[in-house]
C-alpha cells in the first residue's frame, strides 16, 4: 500500500510518498516545494491543486494523510487550511481515501511505541537522517503516511 502524507505550512508545501507496514516502512519520496505569494488566494489555490494533481499523478498513492493546524489565525487559514480543502476535493474526485491529524494525535501509541517515545527522533532512527529539509515539517508529513500504513 503506498500512502501519500502531505504537511502544509505558510511558504511551503512537504510531502512524503511511503510504502510497507508500520512496521518496516519504506520512504519512497519526499519533497519540499515553495509556495507561490500568498496574498493572491486564488491563484495559490491553483498552485495547489496543479501542485498536488502532479503528486498524485505521478505517485498514485492508495491512500493520502495530512496534518492540520488546528486554530490558524485569519492569513493562516489561506496559507494552511484552504490548501487541505483542495486535496480533500482532488481526493473526493479520485476516490481516493483522506485522513486528516492534528498535532493531538502525534503521539507514540500511532506505531505501537511505548508511552512518551519522541516519534521525530524515532524517525530518525528508522529512516535515518535525509537531507535536505529533514526537519520536523518535513517529519510530519512522513508520520502520516506512516500513521496510515498497515
Amino acid at each position: 500500500m503506498k500512502i501519500l502524507g502531505v504537511h502544509v505550512a505558510t511558504g511551503q508545501l512537504r510531502y512524503s510518498v511511503l510504502e510497507g507496514t508500520k512496521a518496516n516502512p519504506v520512504l519512497i519520496e519526499k519533497g519540499k516545494l515553495s509556495t507561490i505569494d500568498p496574498k493572491n488566494a486564488p491563484q495559490l489555490m491553483d498552485w495547489y491543486e496543479s501542485q498536488f494533481s502532479l503528486i498524485l499523478d505521478q505517485h498514485t498513492p492508495d491512500r493520502i494523510a495530512y496534518r492540520l493546524t488546528l486554530q490558524p489565525n485569519k492569513n493562516q487559514l489561506i496559507t494552511s487550511s484552504f490548501p487541505m480543502g483542495i486535496l480533500n476535493l482532488l481526493a473526493h474526485r479520485r476516490n481516493l481515501p483522506i485522513q486528516l491529524y492534528v498535532s493531538g494525535n502525534f503521539v507514540a501509541s500511532k506505531l505501537s511505541l511505548a508511552k512518551g517515545t519522541d516519534i521525530y527522533a524515532y524517525c530518525d532512527q528508522v529512516f535515518g537522517m535525509n537531507p535536505p529539509y529533514w526537519d520536523k515539517n518535513q517529519k510530519n508529513s512522513v508520520l502520516v503516511a506512516w500513521f496510515e500504513l498497515p
